[in-house]
């Protein structure tokens, strides 16, 4: 039997997916890369990404290499500048033209790239990697113009979603969950469960995360500290809080054998197994919330003020499991979630938890 044109095609297509971004904005575009492995199956899939994701990757059976792109821009590890700024541009232009990286990139000789973010820079490490199908969006970042095909950003439209855009872009149609996903190992969840400790009859397993990119856009450790102390006032709850060293001291709790600060001891992988085996989580915007949403938990996200609508932050961002709040300015309301009525939707969450099981 002969071999079809197509499928030839199919086995020669390699995909280099650009995501040089912050580690929740990682996760989303983990629908793309199972999306692109079921639409080809005998192609290569890498991504690029900064070192400080990589984590989040490891064991995915959908990604044949991960490449080292810390790239100096749209991101808060080694993006120095604002992302318009002259000193982004050519510190970007620098990189892209010079760094070992962005040769090592070239070397691969992809036949498709496509920058999930959309922006000049990365159109331009495509473009200089020689890559002839480069895939960008317009009216986001820039870029559109030096790529081959786009998609439109549309602002209502969910992250996840929109990365599974591209596809239609390489003429194929899979039917994908826009969930991000991420693979543990049977030991992350054992050692996650010993950490936990033995689950009781009626006892409720608690995620407190409350560290974030920027202070402006965070609920604020007074009231992180005022929810948590409300939450210790029922035995039945068993509190974990999570992040890096930083975080360790952003809520200051009552003392209780049913709070445990585990901030700068686990590593993003076992943050993430925490998560998965927990009965709510309560973050900010950040890595927690997708978390959350991978492995199906129900959370609160507690948006700070430089958020102008909880709901369209749901509509970009959310999972169905996830409740947003904060401010919402076209229903006249100005100010970010009060504690009471954070506690109150927690309650209800958990509530909601009790029916399902």
């Amino acid at each position: 039997m002969g071999i079809s044109n197509n499928s030839i095609i199919k086995s020669l297509n390699s995909f280099f997916v650009l995501r040089n971004n912050d580690l929740g904005d990682v996760l989303v575009a983990t629908p793309l890369l199972k999306g692109l492995k079921k639409a080809f199956p005998e192609s290569k899939v890498s991504i690029g990404v900064g070192d400080w994701a990589r984590p989040l990757l490891e064991n995915n059976p959908h990604v044949n290499e991960v490449i080292s792109c810390n790239a100096p821009w749209h991101n808060k590890q080694n993006c120095r500048f604002p992302a318009n700024s002259p000193k982004t541009f050519l510190e970007g232009l620098l990189y892209v033209l010079h760094s070992k990286e962005s040769r090592y990139i070239s070397a691969k000789k992809f036949t498709h790239g496509i920058d999930v973010l959309g922006s000049r820079q990365g159109s331009w490490l495509m473009r200089k990697s020689n890559i002839q199908n480069r895939f960008g969006v317009k009216g986001y970042a820039g870029g559109d113009k030096w790529c081959t095909k786009f998609i439109d950003f549309k602002e209502e439209r969910k992250v996840a979603e929109a990365g599974l855009e591209f596809l239609n872009l390489i003429n194929t149609e899979v039917d994908i969950d826009p969930r991000p996903t991420i693979f543990l190992t049977k030991n992350e969840v054992t050692e996650a469960e010993a950490v936990w400790g033995e689950r009781s009859e009626g006892k409720k397993r608690i995620v407190l995360a409350p560290g974030g990119g920027f202070p402006e856009k965070c609920w604020g450790d007074k009231n992180f500290t005022e929810l948590t102390n409300f939450l210790l006032k029922n035995e039945n709850y068993k509190i974990c809080i999570i992040g890096c060293n930083k975080d360790e001291k952003r809520i200051s709790a009552n003392d209780s054998s049913q709070l445990t600060n585990l901030c700068g001891k686990l590593n993003l992988r076992q943050s993430a197994a925490m998560v998965s085996l927990s009965d709510f989580v309560i973050c900010n915007s950040s890595l927690c919330m997708h978390l959350a949403g991978a492995f199906r938990i129900p959370s609160l996200t507690l948006l700070g003020e430089w958020y102008d609508s909880a709901e369209l932050h749901q509509k970009q961002w959310g999972y169905p499991e996830t409740t947003v709040k904060g401010k919402e300015l076209k229903a006249l309301r100005n100010q970010t979630c009060m504690v009471p009525e954070a506690y109150e939707l927690i309650l209800q969450g958990l509530e909601q938890t009790n029916l399902q099981n």
